[in-house]
């Protein structure tokens, strides 16, 4: 099965492409603790993920197919399907047979054709509804709906009507991004730029590029177009505000006056509405971004922001809540404080809608700030393959399990002085080989200071010299303090002296010619005094004085 590694070249080709159409303003950068995690077993270090063309057994688990059928719909949907097809052989056959029937729901040719093929060389029987003419068929329709929208585009743009060439390009780039075809989808998206007049203009057509970006997954620009889109949705909010006011009022005197007539106060709210869906979408794009470029606390962020009435009932095409709160589970472990972890999970109202849905998620988060790290590992590890089969986390399932391994034997040991090697094996579900690699590996880190006696299987806390530190600490606040009152003499001292240090680069204010207030001394500032000292304009000394 190659489908998804076939697909990921293609869109690596479409990448290459569209950087000299698209600008891309944002580096993905990662953090440099999530990229170098690696954990050694039996004496080797080794880095373990699910990159590869590896093979997942879900018997012991009780994932369904039809949690993807019927959380997601379009492209995604088949997406997701596909994955499983290569990397469950218990769901191939069935993951193919219906991701088929998907895909006759679009104009996406290719991948049909790849589909067919692939399940030919599985042997697997074809439906009993197959349509053999469904490719030349929609192939002909494709093509003629292309020039049609072409046809239309030129006429729009031989008339010179911005509204309708902008909308030709996003209709042209809408019949691209269903067929597949997400390069020419950003081009057209792109062209349309230059025909928005509105700011809600420009958001819809930032949304579109962020949808064909996100197929093509071109990280650096979805972060790009979503700053883009959170600005203009800002500067709509803000004119909203400054309008509110005012439609409030006239709407009360049309109530006054006439009664029957309905308020535009329905309006404001549907739009008010809309741009919070707006709003959540995109934090779902950047979130997946950030997940993407192993930036997973920032990722957390973005997905706590999401609410759960959006993604469940409008983000279909996207991603489903149940996706959702397993991403915020794991990037929440691996990269937030326990306190973080109570304060944004455990306790907010919109989170505990998704634990709702996903009551082995709730299990880890409260087994883990309850400190029952056994049982928090014990689920983890038993929903493990599930995570494996998401095509977005599978890659960052090592390094998210390190990371949380890693703060939990961190969080065990920082109470004591020293530790058994033995309970703590025991109590994180390893074996003591394992266990003192990973110590040897946090030692050496700086993330724990600790010293391990190999013979007993003891693990000490390093010694350090309290004294030492409390003398340094006293230094340090002595330095501090020195600084400061020569500081305030200084500042006493010009005050006293009526010194004044003139700075030629600095423009001081004149007054105006029609302020009533010429009586009143006005406070400017001295430049280069310490501590940045004002004074009265009647205290300022003139070249002659001086």
């Amino acid at each position: 099965m190659i489908l998804s590694k076939q697909f990921d070249s293609n869109i690596n080709n479409q990448i290459m492409d569209a950087q000299n159409i698209v600008e891309s303003t944002i580096a993905a950068s990662g953090d440099s603790n999530n990229n170098n995690s690696q954990q050694r077993l039996n004496g080797n270090a080794t880095t373990l993920s699910y990159e590869e063309n590896y093979q997942v057994d879900i018997s012991s688990t009780n994932f369904e197919l039809e949690t993807i059928t019927s959380s997601y719909t379009g492209l995604m949907r088949i997406y997701r399907l596909l994955y499983v097809a290569d990397h469950c052989p218990m769901l191939r056959n069935d993951t193919l047979l219906t991701s088929f029937k998907y895909i006759q729901e679009t104009h996406f040719i290719a991948f049909y054709k790849q589909i067919l093929d692939e399940i030919k060389k599985q042997n697997i029987p074809l439906p009993n509804d197959f349509d053999a003419a469904w490719y030349e068929r929609t192939q002909r329709n494709y093509v003629h709906k292309l020039e049609k929208l072409d046809t239309d585009l030129r006429n729009f743009r031989t008339n010179s009507i911005k509204d309708s060439i902008r909308r030709g390009h996003d209709d042209l780039g809408d019949h691209y991004l269903d067929a597949g075809d997400f390069f020419n989808a950003v081009r057209c998206y792109v062209r349309s730029r230059d025909y928005c007049v509105t700011p809600r203009h420009m958001i819809t057509m930032c949304m579109n590029v962020i949808k064909a970006s996100f197929y093509m997954q071109n990280w650096s620009n979805v972060l790009s177009y979503v700053n883009k889109a959170e600005q203009a949705i800002e500067s709509l909010e803000s004119t909203a505000k400054s309008t509110t006011a005012t439609t409030t009022t006239q709407s009360v005197l049309t109530l006054m006056t006439n009664p029957m007539e309905v308020s535009s106060t329905s309006t404001t709210n549907t739009i008010i509405a809309s741009d919070a869906v707006l709003a959540s979408r995109l934090k779902v794009y950047a979130g997946l971004a950030e997940l993407a470029t192993k930036r997973y606390k920032p990722a957390a962020r973005h997905f706590l922001g999401v609410s759960f009435d959006h993604c469940s009932n409008q983000f279909q095409d996207l991603m489903s809540p149940q996706t959702l709160i397993q991403y915020v589970c794991l990037c929440s472990l691996a990269t937030f404080e326990r306190s973080e972890i109570h304060r944004l999970i455990i306790m907010s109202t919109n989170v505990k809608q998704y634990l709702e849905l996903e009551p082995s998620i709730r299990d880890i988060l409260h087994q883990f700030y309850e400190t029952s790290y056994s049982s928090c590992l014990a689920i983890m590890s038993q929903l493990e393959p599930i995570f494996a089969l998401d095509q977005y986390l599978s890659p960052h399932i090592r390094t998210l399990y390190y990371e949380i391994r890693h703060r939990i034997i961190i969080t065990y040991f920082l109470p004591y002085k020293n530790a058994s090697m033995t309970l703590m094996a025991r109590q994180l579900n390893t074996t003591i080989d394992v266990l003192e690699d990973e110590l040897v590996h946090l030692i050496r880190s700086g993330k724990i200071k600790a010293r391990i006696d190999s013979k007993n299987k003891i693990l000490y806390v390093a010694d350090t010299d309290q004294r030492w530190h409390a003398y340094q600490h006293a230094l340090t606040i002595t330095k501090q303090s020195e600084k400061l009152t020569r500081a305030l003499l200084l500042r006493s001292a010009v005050i006293k002296a009526n010194l004044i240090v003139k700075d030629e680069s600095v423009i001081f204010s004149v007054r105006s010619p029609n302020n009533n207030n010429n009586n009143v001394p006005r406070r400017q500032f001295v430049p280069n005094v310490a501590g940045s000292m004002m004074v009265d304009d009647d205290d300022l000394s003139d070249e002659e004085a001086m």
